[in-house]
């Protein structure tokens, strides 16, 4: 599928408009109440297609989006988002040390682990724990002292992306991006697709059903391992599925 507007190559999926009329459900769905299958059951259409630019298979789309946040964008009608404490230090608490030693902690050994915030009442939360509640409060609490970086520092919607990614999925802003996840989750969707990009290393590792390497380059060294395990048991679950 080639990607046109006006005659012209476009580099990234969210601006051919051809994809905003892709019908979200595929044409063939699936008996089952695992989550993998009721995300191809939701969106199994826009994902074949998607996934033909990218030649992966579809299976394997269905199944990263799968372990990133269960298929879910949305929880009570708001995006769902995940709150980084190591990022907003290095977009924003470097240059403001006190403060953000006031407020955010993490592992200065593992940086995705031991985030806490100092709640109002001056105890320290780890806020992943409460779920979007937690994620919202103190996304909403770095906002007050920089927007910029607080939206840099935040993972939205199914896939997860980081919003300091905000160009490498063909926003000019953050903000921009977070307006567009905000809405609907054929942005986010698609936005996976815009992050892996055609030829990428990640591409090629899900060409190549290479787990690891495609978690390593996604998530990071942290919980490859993990991530990775989940995806092939996904995968295989699903292409069973789609056989039947």
């Amino acid at each position: 599928m080639k990607i046109k507007k006006e005659g012209k190559m476009q580099k990234f999926l969210k601006d051919d408009f051809q994809l905003q009329n892709v019908c979200l459900p595929p044409t063939k769905e699936i008996n089952d109440n695992s989550p993998v299958a009721k995300i191809w059951n939701n969106y199994g259409g826009l994902l074949e297609v998607l996934s033909k630019v990218l030649n992966i298979e579809p299976a394997i789309a269905t199944s990263v989006l799968c372990v990133e946040s269960s298929g879910k964008g949305f929880e009570d009608g708001r995006m769902i988002i995940r709150f980084e404490n190591h990022i907003f230090w290095k977009y924003w608490g470097k240059g403001h040390q006190e403060t953000f030693n006031k407020y955010f902690k993490f592992d200065p050994n593992k940086k995705w682990l031991g985030h806490q915030f100092c709640d109002f009442d001056g105890s320290w939360v780890d806020f992943h724990k409460l779920g979007q509640m937690g994620e919202r409060d103190v996304f909403a609490f770095a906002n007050q002292l920089d927007v910029k970086a607080a939206i840099d520092s935040i993972s939205m919607g199914m896939p997860q992306i980081m919003g300091f990614n905000y160009k490498r999925i063909g926003y000019k802003s953050e903000k921009e991006m977070f307006d567009a996840f905000s809405t609907e989750l054929r942005s986010q969707i698609i936005g996976l697709f815009d992050f892996i990009g055609v030829g990428t290393k990640m591409c090629s590792a899900l060409q190549n059903k290479d787990f690891l390497t495609f978690a390593k380059l996604y998530n990071g060294p942290g919980n490859a391992e993990v991530y990775s395990n989940k995806i092939k048991t996904n995968y295989e679950s699903l292409s069973a599925l789609l056989k039947e």
